[in-house]
Formats: structure tokens, C-alpha cells, sequence
């Protein structure tokens, strides 16, 4: 059997250093766990310029074609069921961008299945399920078509135990492309991780669909042998743990870095964290075992919008958590959100205080998206234009809200912040490693 795993072309910020598809990775090693004998390919459409993405997508001769789609890359994802010539294969979607949208516009696009949530166990019953003739309706998280009427299964629960989940099949990509990306344009053969799913907290913008608000790990030593893997086998320099949150657990933190520190000492990683789950301990720790960049979830140096997209943290923790990570020595980047309606000036010059006093190394600012199915939808709703179509949409080049929802819009804030951030540490940081909306960077 011949399987197709795609994941769409898109135009991003980070299409200069892209990233191996790691999701797509990991079900084809489920399903290669399941059947070594499956022949089994990954197409990246973010390593790929339009033409040759369009001729792979075109000339795929597979029994199924699954397509992985996070929300601004379901628009292309819906064109790929129509772009394929050969017109047997089934084609099955899944993936972020499906979780809480309608799925009519699925299957018109021409897919025949859906799945929802975690899918290394799923993508493994549904071969299955093809290979044996199985019932559809026996596969949980899934929905499909049947008589005209619509099935959903019943959820599936989540891997309790991620260790059980074989390492990303990265034999089936070409690595090069990425690490070659990476070193070009970074100066450093980059390459993400993940060490846990799931988040406890209750960040009002945030889906949390896929993995849930629960979190779940890897062990120490699970971590470390797919670490020692990449280290090894693909040159890789720097890792990235690209968890929701890696630092939740403090004792789980320092029983890494003892490892680490005995099995890969002197080797470089950085991780995501939250400024109210570390302190000087931690992150001194941390920097020993070989820790050389952390990434906070900032969102604004304005309490009254913290307030209101529920982050629980404060200007204050934010500035003292950036500023013992300077002392130590670590890289600190600084992730940040404009358009959120009640935004006002001050609010912004607020931030601005916060960028001068915090000092980060970088700083990414998104537009605020009102993802359906989270709070801060149902909280915007009414303000949302009527023409934005979620089933075709990119967050990252606009905003979705009505004129007049904002003083400034969000594009010129994005502009300001950004602005504001480069000029006041001119000559101090990489202004290659903060990223803002990708349409103006030609601007």
C-alpha cells in the first residue's frame, strides 16, 4: 500500500528557515511500526518553490493521501483533493486547522475522511481498517459520509504514555534542506523536538484541541536517545524543545538537565517557557546542561490585556525573569500579540516600557486570531468582518476584525512595536531572528 503524507505550501515569515513537519513524521513511524513493509512518503510544501510543489501534488500516485492543515494553510489544503490527477486514492485530512471548523467544506473539497485530535493511533486503525475491510464507524475520531449522512465516532483518548510513540521517521525527509536553511540564513543546523503535549492553562486565544489541557511527558532517557540521535546521525547543532510548555514541572526540569548534563554535555538546546514557571534556580540549572535560549509567551506589556487574555502573569514577573536570564547568559525571545479590540495607545506605549526594560533577544508579533472554538472568539465574535471564511484564511498577513474596531489598526501596530523594538536595540541584537507579519518585511 502506498501512502502520501502532504503538508500544504504556504508563504510565512518562516519560510526562510522552515522546520521538518514533525506530525507528519511521527504517524508515518506509527505506521511503519504497525507495517514496515508500507511505502510510505512525506511531501513538504514548505521546502518546496510552487511549481515543484504543484507537479509532486499533481503526479501522486497513492492509495491514500493524507494532508496535515494548522488553520491558515486549510485554503491550500482544500485545493489538493482537486489537484491530484490520479482520482482513486482516498483522501483523508486532519491536523489543527479541522478541529472546530465545519467539515461540509471537507468533504466538498473532495476529502473523504476526517480526524480529530492526536493522530498516531488513528492514522494506524484507519490502514488498518482499509487493509482488512473494517467498518469505518470502528475507528474513534474520525467523521466520513455514509448513506448521505454524516458519522463522527466517538473521541479517541489521548497516548498516555509518549514514550510508547516511535522517534519522528526523519529518514523519509530531506533533512539537508532544513538543516542547509537553517545554517544559511541562522548560522546554526537547527532542529525542533517535543518533549510533552498538553497545557493546563487557560490562555483565552489558545486551542487547545489536539493535546488537551493535561499535560503528558516523555521520560528523561527517551528524550535524551532521540537528542544523541539527531546530535549524531544529522549534524544537528541546536535543538528545540517546542512543547506548549516545557518548564511547567520544575523537579521534571532538573531531572533533565542531571541527564543531560551526564549523557550530552556541552551539546546546545532551548526550550518554550512561561515567565511564572521558572525562577534563577531553574534557569541557572538549565543553562549548565546546556541550555542556551528560552521563548516566553509575553503577549503585551499592558496588565489590563494580560487581564483579558487570561495569561496570569504580570509586567513585573515578565521584566524579572528577562533580566535573570540576561545574567545568566541565555537567549530570551519574547512572543507578542497587537489587534486585540480594546487595544488603545497606551496599552501599546506599555509594551514598548516593557521591550525597553526587558531587553529580549528577539521578539515575534502576531495578529491576534480569533480561533473558532476558543474563548476569545466567542468574547469578538460580533466584531469579526463577514467576509472572513476560516476554511481559507491566513493569520499571518491581516486581521480579521471590522473597521473601526481599533484607534490604530493592527497592521500600523504591528509596525510600531516592531519599529520601536529594532531602533531602540540597533546594533545590539539579530534583527534576522525577530520576526513580524512576512508581507512587510519587502515593505
Amino acid at each position: 500500500m502506498k501512502i502520501a503524507l502532504v503538508q500544504p505550501n504556504g508563504r510565512f515569515a518562516y519560510s526562510i528557515c522552515p522546520e521538518p513537519p514533525l506530525g507528519l513524521a511521527y504517524l508515518a513511524s506509527s505506521l511503519l511500526a504497525y507495517d514496515n513493509d508500507l511505502d510510505i512518503e512525506i511531501i513538504d510544501g514548505f521546502i518546496l518553490e510552487r511549481e515543484e510543489y504543484v507537479k509532486r501534488i499533481s503526479e501522486l500516485r497513492a492509495d491514500i493521501i493524507g494532508v496535515t492543515a494548522t488553520m491558515p494553510l486549510l485554503g491550500e489544503a482544500l485545493k489538493i483533493p482537486g489537484m491530484v490527477k490520479e482520482k482513486n486514492a482516498l483522501f483523508i485530512i486532519g491536523g489543527p486547522g479541522v478541529m472546530n471548523l465545519p467539515s461540509t467544506r471537507l468533504y466538498e473539497g473532495g476529502y473523504s475522511i476526517v480526524c480529530y485530535g492526536e493522530g498516531e493511533r488513528t492514522i494506524v486503525d484507519l490502514i488498518r481498517a482499509q487493509k482488512k475491510d473494517l467498518p469505518l464507524e470502528e475507528v474513534r475520531g474520525i467523521s466520513f459520509i455514509s448513506k448521505g449522512n454524516e458519522v463522527r465516532t466517538p473521541p479517541r483518548e489521548f497516548i498516555k504514555n509518549l514514550d510508547e510513540i516511535p522517534f519522528p521517521s526523519r529518514h523519509l525527509l530531506d533533512m539537508n534542506k532544513y538543516t542547509d536553511s537553517w545554517e544559511k540564513n541562522m548560522g546554526v543546523a537547527f532542529s525542533p523536538m517535543v518533549t510533552s503535549r498538553g497545557c493546563q492553562f487557560s490562555c483565552r486565544f489558545c486551542s487547545k484541541d489536539i493535546f488537551g489541557n493535561k499535560i503528558r511527558y516523555r521520560s528523561p532517557d527517551n528524550i535524551i536517545e532521540e537528542m544523541r540521535l539527531l546530535y549524531d546521525e544529522y549534524k544537528i547543532e541546536m535543538i528545540f524543545f517546542e512543547d506548549d510548555l516545557f518548564t511547567l514541572n520544575k523537579k521534571r526540569v532538573l531531572d533533565f538537565c542531571t541527564v543531560m548534563e551526564r549523557e550530552l554535555p556541552g551539546k546546545k538546546w532551548g526550550a518554550m517557557s512561561r515567565v511564572d514557571t521558572v525562577d534563577f534556580e531553574t534557569i541557572s540549572r538549565m543553562k549548565r546542561a546546556g541550555c542556551v535560549e528560552l521563548a516566553f509567551g509575553v503577549e503585551s506589556g499592558s496588565q489590563a490585556i494580560l487581564d483579558l487574555l487570561r495569561k496570569g502573569i504580570t509586567p513585573e514577573q515578565i521584566i524579572r525573569t528577562f533580566k535573570q536570564a540576561d545574567e545568566i547568559g541565555l537567549v530570551s525571545g519574547m512572543f507578542l500579540i497587537v489587534g486585540i479590540p480594546g487595544e488603545t495607545q497606551e496599552d501599546i506605549d506599555m509594551t514598548k516600557r516593557l521591550i525597553a526594560e526587558s531587553k529580549p533577544k528577539w521578539v515575534n508579533i502576531a495578529y491576534l486570531t480569533p480561533i473558532p472554538g476558543t474563548e476569545i472568539y466567542e468574547m469578538t465574535k460580533d466584531l469579526i468582518r463577514d467576509d472572513v471564511d476560516f476554511c481559507d484564511f491566513n493569520d499571518s498577513f491581516g486581521g480579521v476584525f471590522k473597521e473601526g474596531v481599533f484607534e490604530v489598526g493592527p497592521r500600523e501596530r504591528m509596525k510600531e512595536l516592531m519599529g520601536f523594538y529594532l531602533e531602540e536595540f540597533k546594533g545590539r541584537i539579530d534583527p534576522r531572528l525577530s520576526i513580524y507579519d512576512g508581507s512587510m518585511m519587502e515593505d
